[in-house]
């Protein structure tokens, strides 16, 4: 569509983003998606401006059967923003034709049945010119199945070698190649000793001139390593691997070799090693940063700063175990206890919008379970006077509240009777992520929170079930502290 028709889909959208189109990015795009698609098979190519060609030839079993295949293909493209539509058959014209032209988004052609499945596309099926396409519009032949009625020696004499070789490539009697996606290599760095060695001088001084080699070609790549592989050949023995991951992307030869050699130490030389080898089996793409001069007050602190967080969680990581060392990530809950989860530090943050943290403020820290507590209020919804809690009664000089949270919809069943129309809603809404959650069979109660500080000048957190639930108003607890 031309620009103005595409503004006027956005009329509430003013600061909409205009930019020049570059086929050149579509061009990478198309190549990145063909190189993601190398988990369904060996043999993926790219198909301009829009398609894929993927050879599935005995990786049926592999993905336990042809449809359960092409349905993980598409829900792999739809997953990732595309609409897709799929199409398999044994020839590659074929499948093109009833992807692009096909009545149904996916689509199964069994072997023979070529001929009857594109007998009634248009003529563009065959991946044919438009000037040629119009020159048999013209005559007449607008479907596939006219010019399979037509003799071969009619379509030798009358039409070009292009058309003909289309044609008996759809129907499989004619084969077609194409060449497939190539990723790069691994960077890999290797030494070969002239003999086997037992003494660990050499063996460190090795493996550190080729970390320093393997750091050189990483930057010259513009590439940061995330897992690191090191491998010592023994002539006797099995080889001995050791590898080490890290929280970010990171070509510095001093990082990679302080956690390598903290592995290496470990390893018990035995009858000698003969040869090295360095591997990358992660990488990712370096973020460039202007350098400037010491003498500028203007330096890049923060960059600084990132690399060196980076590097504090891999050294943490090395010596006490990647699950040791975690982080918090809001959670897309509005329940104090599951508003946040714990992670592995160096794993890399998940893709995606993140959830929103909390309006409004919450403390600093929560008492997993929360404590009881008895309170004394002036009326039933009013402030509370004071509270009685960890074998001691606190006077309550201010109060605020109460605020009502109540169960995660979603995570809980209606009671019997509610009605299927309200479920199936519950469902829609709910969205794939949440669909999956287990249900609760029944929904606890909503809790009313008060902050309440004390005399001695503690801000606590505290709660009880909704009055609604409970007739006495529910027994009070003590979820967080300010600090």
């Amino acid at each position: 569509m031309d620009l103005a028709h595409a503004r006027s889909l956005l009329p509430t959208r003013p600061e909409a983003h205009v930019d020049t189109h570059r086929p050149d990015r579509d061009a990478a795009a198309l190549h990145a998606l063909a190189c993601r698609a190398l988990r369904f098979s060996p043999l993926v190519a790219p198909d301009a401006p829009d398609g894929l060609w993927i050879d599935i030839t005995g990786t049926e079993r592999l993905h336990k059967g042809e449809d359960r295949l092409i349905r993980a293909v598409s829900g792999a493209m739809i997953r990732l923003g595309f609409w897709a539509r799929v199409a398999s058959a044994s020839t590659y014209g074929c499948a093109w034709a009833v992807a692009h032209y096909g009545p149904h988004g996916l689509a199964i052609v069994a072997p023979g049945r070529e001929r009857e499945a594109i007998a009634d596309l248009p003529v563009g099926a065959l991946r044919l010119s438009p000037e040629t396409a119009d020159g048999l519009g013209e005559i007449g032949i607008t479907h596939v199945g006219h010019l399979l009625k037509l003799p071969r020696s009619s379509l030798v004499g009358r039409f070009d070698e292009h058309l003909v070789r289309r044609v008996l490539q759809a129907v499989g009697e004619r084969p077609e190649h194409f060449e497939p996606v190539r990723p790069a290599p691994p960077l890999l760095v290797r030494r070969v000793f002239e003999g086997p060695t037992d003494r660990w001088e050499s063996i460190e001084a090795a493996a550190r001139e080729i970390v320093e080699e393997f750091s050189r070609d990483l930057a010259r790549r513009q590439r940061g390593v995330r897992r690191v592989e090191m491998r010592l050949d023994r002539p006797h023995a099995a080889p001995t691997e050791v590898h080490v991951e890290l929280s970010r992307p990171s070509c510095s030869a001093r990082h990679i070799w302080s956690l390598l050699r903290s592995r290496l130490e470990r390893i018990d030389v035995g009858d000698g090693v003969e040869g090295l080898c360095v591997l990358a089996s992660r990488t990712a793409r370096m973020a460039h940063h202007q350098q400037v001069h010491a003498s500028c007050c203007n330096d890049d602190r923060h960059a600084a700063g990132e690399s060196a967080w980076g590097e504090l969680v891999d050294a943490l990581a090395a010596r006490l175990g990647a699950d040791a060392v975690q982080r918090l990530e809001h959670a897309e809950s509005h329940l104090p206890e599951r508003a946040f989860q714990a992670r592995p530090a160096i794993e890399s943050r998940r893709l995606g919008p993140r959830p929103s943290a909390p309006p409004r403020d919450r403390p600093t820290r929560l008492f997993d379970p929360p404590e009881p507590a008895a309170a004394m209020a002036l009326t039933p919804d009013g402030p509370i006077l004071s509270l009685a809690w960890r074998d001691r009664r606190w006077t309550v000089v201010a109060c605020r509240g109460p605020e009502r949270i109540g169960p995660e919809w979603w995570r809980w069943s209606p009671p019997a009777g509610a009605g299927l129309a309200a479920r199936t809603s519950v469902t829609a809404q709910a969205g794939s992520r949440r669909a999956r959650t287990p249900a609760i069979a029944e929904a606890p109660p909503d809790r009313d929170y008060y902050i309440v500080r004390t005399e001695c000048g503690r801000s606590l957190w505290v709660f009880r079930h909704g009055r609604e639930e409970c007739s006495d108003g529910g027994p009070w607890f003590v979820h967080g502290e300010w600090s």
